[in-house]
């Protein structure tokens, strides 16, 4: 009976929001759909004013109304397949900060999560320390510790339902009045959006992620990540150890306290990248509100609600993709892009690369003062928008959670480059290598099956020339331990010999080629 009325609550409430969130994003919407369309058909150099003048509006229409759409407009600002590069501009500087809610509505939250929320504290400020979309904080003390009591907002859970409601019901308005592509990746947008936003305001796997992480990075990084104090948390209230540091933008106190910017701008960096490409799952929401310093200059990471996950093929696509980028390479790009999901095998080449080639061109003719992740996207925003591209939810995570790194590290240090740090990492952390003897089990698999293949076909061409030259039949050649022993030995010459150099293994494998080609013919 609760779940009905809950529903029926959410509808009443959804109809009602339904007009204002209509009048509100409807001139926006109109404004969109033209700027799109005029900024595809224009050339990659061409900037509008009047294109960044409607992204900031956008951008004002969403802090209005409310945290779903200041959620929503943060996943958005990463996906340069729908937005023009002046809204991505705007979109990006949409800060997850909101006004705390008064406590008065807070309380009720912390007392049907905590038991005897009175005594359980020995010390509690009511007065918020951040507010943000989904959640506030608060500083208390317990059993002696000093912590941070993070709590939804109220009614948190009820306004995102609400407003998915009504967004669904919008654009589902919107089918048939906009192009099948742009209404098929908003759609795309907004179910992926439905499907992981609901985890953020579940403290217990933001908790879970933030133990996840620590794992990874134990031994390994110099970072501390405040310890869950579990007894105290639920699935609406998360109670941490409270790390006080300096914020990592306070540039100003940085200095004082003799800490090296630009050490730590590449500190930075390697920890979100090492994150990123060695292990399960990365932080991919690092604005300067979740990071600060430790006077000694140790890296503090807070807020563990937004992360990403990639599996071992998208990992060593994205190591492939880097790869092309840092070696100018369109048809590795385009081969990575592939692999990761993100283009058709179907595209045209053709037409790709030479866009890439383009755009790569226009990104290594730029004066190397500028920054260099913004123009890898600025690659992104003139290919990717052009063409019918489809992002996958890691490949957007990791986009934005770049963007907003590389921010924070030319804040440290302007003279910030991402891909010159890219390319010692690759190179220096043995990546590169771990890349190539991937792509040579790869290429050793595939030959193995174009080998079987093509000696599958030589008995048939073999009958197809004895019947034209009028000669008996003879006895099936040797196709089978031809084909066994070149398989197996490719195989183990991968297996067997992992830190042989590449050019060992090209040398092994013509060799092998060549004795079985012998075989075959005998």
């Amino acid at each position: 009976m609760s779940v009905r009325m809950a529903e029926e609550d959410i509808l009443r409430g959804a109809r009602r929001a339904e007009i204002r969130v209509f009048i509100r994003l409807f001139p926006v919407f109109r404004r969109y759909l033209h700027d799109r369309d005029e900024a595809k058909k224009e050339e990659e150099s061409t900037w509008s004013y009047r294109r960044e003048r409607n992204g900031k509006r956008a951008v004002e229409a969403f802090i209005s109304l409310g945290p779903t759409f200041i959620k929503l407009g943060q996943v958005l600002s990463a996906r340069p397949d729908l937005l023009p590069r002046e809204y991505i501009k705007s979109f990006e500087k949409l800060q997850d900060e909101v006004p705390p809610a008064p406590f008065d509505e807070v309380e009720p939250i912390l007392r049907r999560n905590i038991q005897n929320f009175e005594t359980a504290f020995q010390e509690f400020d009511r007065n918020a320390v951040s507010g943000a979309s989904l959640g506030q904080v608060y500083r208390a003390k317990y059993m002696g510790r000093e912590v941070a009591v993070k709590v939804n907002r109220p009614n948190v859970e009820f306004i995102l339902r609400r407003d998915l409601y009504v967004i669904n019901r919008l654009l589902s308005l919107a089918r048939g009045r906009i192009e099948n592509f742009l209404y098929i990746s908003v759609t795309n947008v907004i179910n992926d959006f439905n499907s992981r936003i609901y985890d953020e305001i579940d403290y217990r796997k933001e908790a879970s992620n933030a133990e996840r992480i620590r794992k990874n990075l134990g031994g390994r990084e110099k970072v501390v990540i405040p310890e869950i104090i579990w007894e105290m948390s639920s699935k609406e209230v998360l109670t941490l150890e409270f790390k006080n540091g300096i914020k990592v933008t306070d540039v100003q106190k940085l200095r004082e306290a003799k800490i090296d910017l630009k050490n730590l701008a590449w500190r930075i960096d390697l920890l979100f990248m090492r994150m990123l490409l060695r292990d399960d799952i990365f932080h991919a929401d690092p604005h300067p509100g979740n990071i600060s310093v430790t006077p000694e200059g140790e890296i503090i990471l807070y807020d563990f609600g937004m992360v990403g996950t990639l599996d071992s093929k998208t990992r060593f696509s994205l190591l492939a993709l880097y790869d092309g980028l840092v070696n100018t390479d369109p048809d590795a790009i385009m081969d990575a892009l592939i692999a990761m999901g993100a283009l058709s095998p179907a595209a045209n080449r053709a037409i790709m690369r030479k866009s890439m080639e383009l755009a790569i061109a226009n990104f290594y003719g730029k004066s190397p003062d500028e920054s260099e992740v913004r123009e890898l996207f600025e690659i992104a925003n003139n290919v990717i928008f052009e063409f019918p591209f489809r992002l996958p939810r890691s490949l957007v995570l990791y986009m934005r959670m770049s963007s907003l790194l590389e921010g924070v590290c030319l804040q440290l240090d302007p003279d910030f480059k991402f891909v010159k740090i890219l390319r010692e990492l690759l190179y220096r952390e043995g990546l590169l290598d771990e890349l190539y003897r991937r792509q040579l089990q790869d290429f050793v698999r595939k030959t193995i099956v174009s080998i079987e293949k093509g000696i599958d076909a030589l008995p048939l061409l073999k009958r197809r020339l004895e019947e034209a030259d009028g000669q008996p039949l003879q006895k099936r050649d040797r196709k089978l331990p031809a084909s066994i022993f070149l398989g197996s030995a490719l195989i183990a010459s991968v297996i067997l010999l992992p830190s042989r150099p590449l050019e060992s293994y090209v040398a092994i494998i013509a060799d092998l080629v060549g004795f079985a080609v012998v075989l075959i013919k005998k």
